[in-house]
């Protein structure tokens, strides 16, 4: 049945995961004074720095552009961060592989929930730059939950892929943290898409846009584009399903793979 029900059986061993994700930031910042909000406040200094200097050459309202670039930061830096963590995923957990045997789904959604809790470490930074330049939150808000839920889950499907295809090919691994730096000048993260005018069309075609709006859109109350969930969602289903499929078809080779 674990073999069939791989994903699933992960999903549901909440206690092992969300232990485990919480132990590994206590450990990362056992001694610390302010623990995990270190990340917080180096990414407050970067949205600064970036902030009034690309607000002066993209021409941009820095009371709008900082809470833009703050929010697009930090979900990128999760994004990227599941997916150069899932290319390890599996094969860091190497020793606990070949000696227990539990879903190794459980594995992936541990490296999800660590970077998760970070994510939500940071976004109050978002909030409050729009609060001290003068924006509230819009009802548009509501959304925000159904955006970090889509999120969550993405971060999880992409952790089984690169996991199961790194664990086979390591040259895997490179290739995909060089085209995540790339993809991360190609998305709009510190740009807005109104900067290409008639060539906006191109920045449809980039799904880490739409990942990034589903959370930036609710919280700076730009308007909400059905298009971007509609992207996100097919991408979580089809996703899911595809990670399923690869867990189905590899699962058994995976101990001896790493």
């Amino acid at each position: 049945m674990l073999l069939e029900t791989d994903v699933i059986d992960g999903f549901k061993e909440v206690r092992i995961w969300g232990t485990l994700g919480w132990h590994d930031i206590r450990q990362r910042y056992r001694r610390s004074v302010i623990g995990p909000f270190w990340f917080t406040l180096s990414t407050a200094i970067m949205v600064v720095v970036l902030g009034g200097l690309y607000s002066q050459l993209l021409h941009q309202n820095i009371d709008d552009y900082l809470p833009y670039l703050a929010v697009g930061l930090i979900v990128w830096q999760f994004l990227a961060s599941c997916i150069i963590e899932g290319t390890s995923s599996l094969i860091s957990m190497a020793y606990l592989i070949k000696q227990i045997r539990l879903p190794f789904t459980i594995y992936i959604c541990r490296e999800v929930w660590r970077n998760f809790i970070i994510l939500l470490h940071s976004l109050p930074l978002a909030i409050i730059l729009l609060m001290v330049f003068g924006h509230w939150p819009k009802p548009s808000f509501l959304l925000l939950p159904l955006g970090l839920l889509l999120l969550a889950l993405i971060g999880v499907w992409i952790g089984i892929v690169l996991g199961i295809l790194c664990a086979r090919f390591r040259d895997i691994s490179p290739i995909v943290t060089n085209l995540t730096q790339v993809i991360f000048f190609l998305t709009p993260v510190m740009w807005s898409p109104d900067i290409l005018k008639d060539r906006a069309w191109m920045v449809d075609l980039n799904p880490f846009h739409h990942l990034i709006e589903i959370v930036r859109a609710p919280i700076i109350g730009s308007p909400i584009y059905w298009q971007s969930w509609a992207w996100s969602i097919a991408i979580c289903v089809f996703g899911l399903i595809f990670a399923h499929f690869l867990m189905l078809r590899y699962r058994n080779r995976i101990a001896y793979w790493i």
